[in-house]
């Protein structure tokens, strides 16, 4: 069982901060991984959808495990699901960078998302809130799990210390 730590907790800001420097690390390593592979090797990494939703996962588990280790508890539940949103919407805000970054690289620039018909944008819009309560219930599970595995790994340190 863990202790009450003395340690000020981390503010919401520091966890969101961290979130998106793990994110924003795992795209660009992957990115560089495969324009390495596709170099060198001469092969397409295939079909990479699934890989944004465990960057997510990664990111807020580790979110979750440096949170219980500065802290030494879990996260109070209203608290997570509040860090767990702001998270999401730090990960919107990237993904919409990325998508303005290659919509501008494209023929005809930021110009061409407009193009689209009115239905197709509400697709579109309807497409991301989805993504976005996708990836609010993930992360909030991700740092959920990923504090549970912290806590486990200093309750077996502790008992290898006691034995």
């Amino acid at each position: 069982m863990s202790q009450p730590s003395t340690v000020s907790p981390l503010s919401n800001g520091a966890l969101v901060l961290r979130f998106s420097a793990f994110l924003v690390a795992g795209v660009i390593v992957l990115n560089i991984a495969f324009l390495l592979l596709e170099s060198y090797l001469k092969q397409s990494p295939g079909s990479t959808g699934a890989l944004g939703l465990i960057l997510i996962w990664s990111a807020a588990s580790w979110t979750g495990q440096v949170w219980f280790r500065r802290e030494q508890a879990r996260p109070p539940s209203g608290r997570a699901w509040s860090v767990a949103l702001l998270c999401a919407l730090a990960t919107f805000v990237l993904q919409a960078v990325f998508v303005l970054v290659i919509a501008g690289s494209m023929p005809g620039g930021i110009a061409s998302i407009a193009r689209y018909r009115s239905s197709d944008q509400m697709l579109i819009a309807g497409a991301f809130v989805s993504i976005l309560v996708l990836e609010f219930l993930l992360i909030r599970g991700a740092i959920f799990w990923g504090a549970k595995a912290e806590e486990k790994r200093a309750q077996l340190r502790a008992a290898k210390a006691q034995a």
